[in-house]
């Protein structure tokens, strides 16, 4: 590890301690932090705010792509990251580099002068000062969790603001209901200022958003459709609509868009631990079958698994899973255990609020499945039949995990 590499995770770790709680929704903290670098977020060139349950960094990273075959240069702030903590930070088509992240994070450590802050409010921030001093063409930030309440919310100056479909997660902080998740995406909205809401599998989420919409005189862009032909980056049907939405929000942008760089956008786009299939690496090496992995984790992403599982001709899956407490682990695997042969339960290395792999088999087994216990990803990948079709899924950090231990063994 590099010496600069060594000071940016000693720095992170210190400013992950400063606030006992990872979520806090309180926008009083940083909203007094970017007042003391005169709130570089309220100077940024054509923002883009996305939040939703699913497809926000699909949607993102569609958009991104399409601007940049245009020819426009993109600032993206995104999260959770896989591997590299820079990934949340990328400035016109780099990740932050490690210097520049450590400088700005030694600023930031210095102005908070040790007041409590939550881990995203300080990454926030730090894209926040990036962006104003590396200037883009476009600006385009995702949402955290929620909306109303989230970091990125401090922003006044957008151009467009987009919702992308919403379900049930993070119930404990934004709601039981889906009219009340709704509500606290909807948040994010701003007067006068025009939105595109995706396609929504809710009537009562779609309803509540114009409703919010609507007393905010905000512009309901209406979804235009790219054709199912079209060749995408990333894989699954689903990923037609946030495509779809991309491209209605590029259009917004940009009024003589060219569809051609728009096709060479769309196909290009690609985005880690989304239905990924491992073609090399420690994971490929090991099996004889293909290997997918998914940081699905609620149950529209299990849908989405679902179909994509039942569009494949290679039988049924060995399952690698792990997952946080706060997740319905069976309401999850239930929608596509038709598809499942054996559960390999493991825990997520480095997480605190990991559910356990005896807690896993409890759940599970009630299934109908006899799950088995393995003492790490690992043991599980060595468990698993290597002629089997294996799926690795239940978590955005489980999901990390694997790619990073996949990245070891190539590197």
């Amino acid at each position: 590890m590099s010496k600069t590499k060594k000071q940016l995770s000693l720095t992170l770790k210190r400013m992950f301690d400063l606030h006992p709680k990872l979520i806090d929704f309180d926008l009083n903290r940083i909203k007094l932090l970017m007042d003391k670098f005169d709130n570089p977020q309220n100077s940024l060139n054509s923002v883009i705010h996305i939040a939703g349950t699913n497809g926000k960094g699909s949607t993102a990273t569609f958009l991104k792509e399409i601007f940049e075959a245009h020819d426009l240069s993109v600032n993206i702030y995104t999260s959770p990251h896989l591997i590299n903590f820079n990934e949340r930070i990328r400035i016109k088509k780099n990740l932050i580099s490690d210097e520049t992240l450590l400088k700005i994070l030694k600023e930031v450590e210095i102005k908070n002068n040790l007041e409590p802050i939550t881990f995203f409010e300080i990454t926030t921030a730090a894209a926040f000062i990036a962006f104003k001093r590396d200037p883009s063409d476009i600006n385009i930030f995702e949402t955290g969790l929620g909306g109303r309440l989230d970091a990125t919310n401090i922003i006044e100056n957008k151009k467009l603001t987009i919702i992308t479909k919403i379900g049930f997660d993070h119930e404990e902080f934004l709601g039981k209901t889906i009219e009340k998740i709704a509500k606290e995406k909807a948040g994010i909205l701003r007067k006068n200022i025009p939105v595109i809401i995706a396609k929504q599998n809710k009537d009562k989420a779609l309803k509540t958003l114009v409703i919010y919409a609507k007393k905010l005189n905000s512009r309901l862009i209406e979804i235009d459709k790219i054709p199912k032909d079209l060749k995408l980056g990333l894989v699954g049907d689903f990923q037609y609509e946030n495509a779809s939405t991309a491209f209605t929000a590029a259009k917004f942008i940009m009024p003589s868009i060219s569809f051609p760089k728009v096709k060479q956008g769309l196909a290009q786009t690609s985005w880690s631990g989304r239905i990924q299939k491992i073609n090399e690496g420690q994971i490929f090496n090991l099996r004889k079958n293909i290997t997918i992995i998914d940081g699905s984790h609620n149950q529209d992403g299990a849908i989405v698994l679902n179909q994509y599982l039942s569009k494949q001709s290679l039988g049924k899956w060995n399952l690698i899973i792990g997952m946080l407490n706060n997740r319905e682990i069976i309401d999850f695997v239930k929608i596509f255990k038709k598809h499942i042969n054996q559960i390999y339960a493991t825990t997520i290395p480095k997480s605190a609020n990991s559910l356990t792999p005896q807690d896993i088999k409890n759940k599970l087994d009630d299934l109908g499945f006899n799950t088995n216990i393995s003492k790490s990803f690992e043991d599980a990948i060595q468990k698993a039949d290597n002629k089997t079709p294996l799926l690795i899924t239940g978590s955005l950090y489980l999901a990390g995990y694997a790619l990073k231990f996949n990245e070891t063994i190539i590197n």
